[in-house]
């Protein structure tokens, strides 16, 4: 309220005049007589007068509820029913995205009055729009972006004609490009303030360039700075998130949303926002088209408070990583639903009693290990529990469970890695599995169990450590965690362990490393990510069998807190190796977001490196 009133006593400064109205203090009677070329457009006064008279409704509203002079709306769920029902909304988030809507036009026009730029005291706003309107050529808009001191001006300019001249912008209809040029002004003075705008415009207007045809989400960025702002400084620091938004432009929508993620998330908060989404939903199409909209948004979401600064990396990763697992459960319980429908439930019999069998997935790596990424691979195994005899399903058209199981993964895995409109979902990596390629898609817990015992080697243990359950059957969840403890207990070859670790390290290291005079390879480096990783597996499988609580957790980072707690490590050492493991991650993780390899200056963590190449010697050199 109080921007939208500045924004009019400024313009009747600079207007003046004898009229009465000029010199009223009531903003609807002085709007109107401030439509001019130096004041506002017809279509501007219009919508902040619809904008100031919504804000004065909420707030006489708000001040009602308990006859207070507040301002502040209401936290307490019945005043904001009340509030929805006073101003004629069906609900919370609905009221919400219009406070939203009509914040941003008074802010568009505060800001286009109180800061404006340009040493001929025109607005840098309306100079890119008389820029913009004419169709200016590179030189005017190198001078125009210099004079306002924008780096790489040169390579702003040739962004900016590449685009105007382009021809999907010349054949945009009449509608879409009024709205383009008032969003081009609006965009450029968001670039200005960037610390790197070149990468700021060139991945916004490849945004732009993907809904010039839609361009009610033009009208979106134009109606809502606060969201312009948002999407400029994000695409300057992620290529990942510009991506994702280019490709996906119904993202723009979650600019707005409130509930942008600002702490942490849990895997319960995900499934009941999941089960809201797909409340009514049956066929299951409709349930993965829904599946794919919630998996993009809430990933988007997360990257979003990350690069906020919101989320320390851990609870990043726990947020990616209970996402996958939340996508996961549906994904197989669609798929189960399916099969089960058609062919009926698996069952099976042991000593003339009636079982029915389940179904597990088990994650690894990453997701195993609590450590998910943007665009991380899901390292899976599939285990069902079936045995005995007369393993059949129960439907009017039986099949032997071996081949419901094998049917039921391919349907997930299809579910999981098909291209939608909402994209793919998760790329599916199935090579741990036992025997690798050459094994079965799906493994009885028995098979599996045998696997371990005779056959797996160290870096199958190794591998087993970061492994748990994370959807589908808990009697098959359960069978997975008594194979896994007995396994890491009594089955490792702790003759061979040491020698085997040093190979498998020095191997992976020749084969990947690109470290150089340079450059050092945060993931696999010498004292980088993969030391840290081997050592601690080391460490863990040497002392299981005599110290079993080591082997709990399946990530890192807790897995050297049991060691350090079972005095297998003194707390300084386990502590700057977390401290290491920690920094290193989140370093490589943005670069990654930022499509950069990870790879950092030479100098660049040159204590802890030489810390973890201590500690890796002192145990295995």
């Amino acid at each position: 309220i109080r921007e939208a009133e500045f924004v009019v006593q400024s313009l009747q400064l600079v207007r003046g005049g004898s009229e009465p109205a000029l010199q009223s203090r009531e903003l609807q009677k002085v709007l109107p007589l401030l439509i001019n070329n130096r004041g506002l457009s017809e279509d501007d006064a219009a919508r902040l007068r619809d904008a100031y008279r919504f804000m004065r409704r909420l707030e006489n509203f708000i001040q009602a509820i308990r006859d207070r002079q507040t301002h502040d709306l209401p936290a307490d769920e019945a005043d904001r029913a009340r509030l929805c029902l006073a101003m004629n909304y069906p609900d919370w988030a609905s009221l919400g995205d219009a406070i939203e809507i009509h914040r941003g036009v008074i802010s568009s026009q505060f800001e286009h009055i109180a800061f404006r730029e340009g040493g001929d005291d025109t607005p840098l706003q309306e100079q890119v729009e008389q820029a913009w309107k004419t169709g200016a050529d590179k030189a005017i808009w190198i001078a125009l972006l210099e004079q306002h001191e924008v780096a790489h001006a040169a390579q702003v300019a040739s962004t900016l004609v590449d685009f105007s001249n382009d021809t999907a912008t010349r054949q945009i209809d009449s509608s879409s490009l009024e709205r383009l040029q008032r969003f081009v002004p609006l965009l450029i003075a968001e670039v200005v303030k960037s610390d790197r705008p070149l990468r700021a415009i060139t991945r916004t207007l490849s945004i732009v360039e993907r809904i010039l045809r839609r361009s009610a989400y033009l009208a979106l960025l134009n109606e809502n700075r606060g969201a312009l702002a948002r999407l400029v400084d994000l695409c300057a620091r992620s290529h990942y998130i510009a991506d994702q938004i280019a490709r996906y432009p119904a993202l723009l929508d979650e600019l707005l949303d409130p509930r942008l993620y600002s702490g942490a998330v849990t895997r319960a908060d995900l499934s009941a926002e999941l089960s809201k989404r797909l409340a009514g939903e049956n066929d299951s199409e409709s349930c993965m088209q829904v599946l794919g909209q919630f998996q993009r948004a809430t990933m988007f979401r997360i990257a979003v408070a990350d690069f906020n600064g919101q989320l320390p990396i851990m609870k990043v990763s726990d947020g990616l990583t209970w996402l996958a697992e939340t996508v996961l459960e549906e994904a197989l319980r669609v798929a189960w639903r399916d099969l089960a429908e058609r062919h009926g439930t698996p069952k099976y019999r042991i000593n003339d009693v009636k079982r029915e069998a389940g179904f597990g997935i088990i994650a690894y790596g990453k997701l195993g290990g609590l450590e998910l990424s943007y665009g991380s691979d899901l390292d899976i195994v599939f285990l069902h529990n079936s045995a005995g005899t007369k393993q059949t399903t129960d439907g009017d058209k039986p099949l032997d469970n071996s081949l419901f199981f094998s049917r039921l993964v391919r349907r997930l895995v299809h579910f999981l890695t098909t291209q939608t409109g909402s994209g793919q979902l998760y790329e599916i990596d199935t090579r741990l599995r036992p025997d690798g390629r050459r094994g079965l898609l799906v493994t009885s817990t028995d098979a599996f169990e045998r696997y371990q015992e005779d056959n797996a080697w160290t870096w199958e243990h190794q591998a087993l450590l970061r492994a748990r359950a994370v959807a589908g059957s808990a009697a098959v969840a359960d069978e997975f965690e008594r194979i896994r403890r007995e396994t890491l207990i009594g089955r490792v070859r702790r003759d061979t362990l040491r020698d085997d670790v040093i190979t498998m390290r020095q191997r992976m290291r020749k084969e990947l490393d690109r470290s150089s005079d340079e450059v050092f390879d945060l993931k696999h480096g010498r004292g980088g990510i993969g030391d840290i990783e081997f050592l601690v597996q080391y460490l863990v499988l040497d002392q299981a069998q005599v110290k079993p609580d080591v082997i709990f957790y399946s990530d890192n980072i807790r897995q050297l807190d049991a060691l350090t707690a079972e005095g297998c490590l003194d707390q300084a050492t386990g502590n700057a190796l977390q401290d290491a493991y920690r920094d290193y991650r989140l370093r490589q993780h943005h670069l990654v977001l930022d499509d950069q390899p990870p790879l950092v200056p030479v100098d660049e963590f040159a204590e802890q490196r030489a810390f973890v190449v201590k500690t890796w010697d002192d145990w295995l050199g």
